[in-house]
């Protein structure tokens, strides 16, 4: 793991395998819901030193926590931060713009729901089956399955039906393909149906180059169903979280990525890929806390899915190559 700007490695290396190391203890403690390594906040700034990461869901005062719940300042000289968080899946909408409409062809960053489940999350991008090397739609898994009994299979529309989205059975464009929902992944792809082209582009960001480990610090965008185009840093590469809203209940991630600045990310965003400066995929957005964003490391997110993020043939170009033959 590294830091933005030449930081140093052998410090997040020990901050990491401290974190790791009293993950278990730290989680212990009452209204604790979460352990990660990123920068820590003094008086509500954000500096560039690391710490070790706890997440609270409210943040107490000292005079009102018994001896045995206050957290230490300090754990193998790594200082620890303590923030006050609550994080949810962002898959029920509000209501946008352009990034809600119907598109033809599409794009990454827009709306798309599975039409079974109804409601509407964010068509990531792009990618590319390691077993078929046909095109998918990738998103989160409770965005495209979402329910403990989807099959593959079911119909996948654009735009999605949450939030005033207008997707009717008419606009199915893709079929579930594959699912998981993991400690580390909450990814799905879909399998294009034929009615629609899947362009490489992310909606006013362009194509995507690939995929990039999460550098801590690094200043990373997104385009999402919800609120467009936003940015932010990375403040967190390690973050173990519970995460509410699963159709099971409470969910624990490990090794998610968090953003921060503003609001980077608001229900409806699921599925949306991080990039960093050179448009390289950095994670898959996924949940989030006022002020921040969640997303699974797009590494594991590949694994998982078994999927490529530039090696393959685009239905469009498949038939472009083909057509003449069929003739």
């Amino acid at each position: 793991m590294s830091i933005a700007g030449g930081g140093d490695d052998a410090l997040m290396r020990r901050a990491t395998e401290a974190k790791r190391a009293a993950a278990g203890r730290l989680r212990a403690y009452p209204n604790v819901i979460g352990v990660g390594v990123g920068l820590k906040e003094v008086g509500g700034v954000r500096t560039d030193q690391v710490a070790i990461r706890v997440y609270v869901e409210r943040k107490l005062p000292r005079s009102r926590l018994a001896d045995a719940e206050v957290l230490p300042d300090e754990i193998d000289g790594v200082p620890i931060d303590v923030i006050e968080a609550r994080f949810e899946v962002h898959g029920g909408p509000d209501p946008t713009d352009e990034h809600r409409l119907r598109h033809n062809p599409m794009v990454g960053g827009i709306s798309v729901g599975n039409e079974v489940l109804g409601g509407s999350g964010t068509l990531g991008g792009s990618v590319f089956d390691n077993r078929t090397r046909q095109d998918l739609m990738l998103s989160n898994w409770h965005v495209l399955c979402g329910s403990l009994t989807c099959a593959v299979g079911e119909p996948v529309i654009q735009p999605g039906t949450g939030g005033g989205d207008t997707g009717t059975p008419a606009d199915i464009v893709g079929r579930l393909h594959r699912s998981v929902l993991a400690d580390e992944v909450d990814a799905a792809v879909a399998v294009l149906s034929g009615h629609r082209f899947l362009r490489r582009d992310l909606l006013n960001l362009g194509p995507f180059a690939g995929a990039s480990d999460p550098v801590l610090g690094a200043q990373v965008r997104k385009s999402g169903r919800t609120t467009g185009v936003t940015d932010g840093v990375i403040t967190d590469v390690s973050a173990e979280i519970d995460v509410i809203g699963y159709p099971q209940g409470t969910l624990t991630f490990q090794n998610q990525i968090v953003i921060e600045n503003g609001d980077p990310s608001a229900p409806g965003d699921s599925g949306s890929l991080w990039v960093d400066g050179s448009n390289r995929v950095v994670g898959l957005n996924f949940a989030g806390s006022p002020g921040r964003a969640v997303a699974n490391p797009i590494a594991a997110v590949i694994d998982a899915l078994d999927i490529d993020l530039q090696h393959g043939i685009t239905m469009q170009h498949f038939l472009a190559a083909t057509g003449p033959l069929l003739h």
